[in-house]
């Protein structure tokens, strides 16, 4: 006799965000789809949005000077997902947890809504630049739910694969080979730990190499002093570029705020800069609200740029901020048992690895010269030489792709 669904240990390891590359017409046929109303998609991604910055709030207090870097539509897709399989009141418990309730849409709907944001977030016209993948992990002898495993393949663009989980060393070894031959040797051993009563692991990743170009043949690359705080400085390569970008100031931030397009304008990066000593009232004062600001008040210009090359690979583990936010509360029993039916009360963990790298290695040099300061240009200068924020967001549906903080550009 087979196991229900979901009554055994739970590990969700979210290896940062899953972003499927998919074929034109795939995206195409997507759009045309009756059942998605896009317009009402934009109140999940909103949700989405204002979810992400209080994760990101939660994870700052946590780790007060480290490198912070996770992709909120896939720690918060993973989790809708998961809703598929539970019983009883527990999905609309995790929904109403996540915020969705207050969209006004009904369940059913806000899982469409996440099969449209995931295809549409990205379409990286460079494919390589992109490594991504996501597989839903299941004991061999359970009785999995068809309203999940359909979800999970139509909705939210996983694989289904079964493995024996009592040997938790050998499942963890397939586990780890299978990621790191999708993600083509970039990511190793996402998992290091397997607890012996689980059951069900999800595992997602994504690797997004980003590359910096200029226009206006301005660029070049030199190594540089770069300020940790507390009096410490290190060398990093220093990428210098002339071009034209949006920079402005938000005061009250305390910051200067540089956004530039990556991966042939399809996102906007916001470089959040606070003024020396402001990081923390910056990270407690964000909101979203200050990025739907920003794009109104954005003025192009020219810029003198000097950028940090990223070399950036985290791993976070998101069980505790999502206590805070209420998340842990639901999976871990905390709601009353018979809404429970047996569903999701043993073993949870997330973890969320993302890897992130901008440089300009490969790129060309531009066809016009490279263009010089004089009394009649209006030329601003910024230099990212210090700890700042990222954020970075699909233009067309305002889907959060990564946010962070970056203290060490190189670790």
């Amino acid at each position: 006799m087979t196991t229900p669904f979901f009554s055994h240990g739970l590990l969700l390891l979210v290896g940062l965000c899953c972003l499927l590359l998919i074929t034109k017409t795939k995206h195409e046929k997507l759009y045309e789809d009756p059942s998605i109303d896009p317009f009402q998609c934009r109140k999940v991604a909103l949700t989405i949005c204002n979810i992400s910055i209080s994760l990101f709030k939660k994870t700052a207090q946590l780790s007060a000077n480290g490198n912070i870097l996770f992709s909120p539509i896939r720690v918060i897709a993973a989790i809708s997902m998961l809703s598929l399989g539970a019983n009883g009141n527990l999905s609309k418990h995790i929904l109403e947890t996540l915020r969705f309730n207050k969209t006004g849409l009904p369940e059913a709907e806000i899982h469409k809504c996440f099969q449209y944001l995931l295809h549409s977030v990205h379409q990286p016209e460079e494919p390589s630049s992109l490594e991504s993948g996501s597989s839903v992990f299941i004991h061999q002898d359970l009785t999995s739910v068809d309203k999940f495993v359909k979800g999970v393949k139509d909705l939210y663009h996983s694989d289904m694969i079964s493995i024996n989980f009592t040997d938790s060393s050998q499942a963890k070894t397939e586990i780890n080979n299978y990621v790191m031959e999708k993600s083509k040797k970039g990511i190793e051993n996402i998992v290091k730990n397997l607890e012996s009563n689980t059951f069900l692991t999800v595992v997602n990743y994504i690797i997004w190499n980003a590359k910096l170009v200029s226009d206006f043949g301005c660029l070049s690359v030199k190594v540089k002093d770069y300020h940790l705080g507390y009096g410490m400085t290190i060398k990093v390569p220093m990428i210098h570029k002339v071009d034209m970008h949006y920079l402005f100031r938000v005061e009250d931030l305390s910051s200067t705020v540089l956004m530039l397009t990556l991966l042939t304008g399809n996102f906007a990066t916001y470089f959040i800069i606070p003024d020396p000593g402001k990081m923390q009232k910056v990270e407690q004062s964000l909101t979203y609200p200050h990025f739907r600001r920003m794009r109104r008040q954005l003025l192009i210009r020219m810029v003198d740029l000097e950028i940090p090359e990223l070399s950036l690979s985290e791993t976070h583990d998101l069980e505790s901020v999502m206590s805070l936010l209420g998340i842990t509360y639901v999976f871990n029993g905390g709601t009353n048992s018979s809404d429970m039916n047996d569903t999701l009360q043993k073993s949870f963990k997330v973890l969320s690895k993302a890897v992130l790298t901008i440089d300009a290695k490969g790129a060309k040099p531009g066809t016009n010269p490279c263009f010089k300061k004089d009394r009649s240009t209006d030329m601003g200068r910024i230099q990212l030489n210090r700890p700042f924020l990222i954020f970075i967001q699909d233009q067309a549906n305002d889907v959060p792709l990564f946010i962070g903080r970056v203290v060490n550009p190189q670790n």
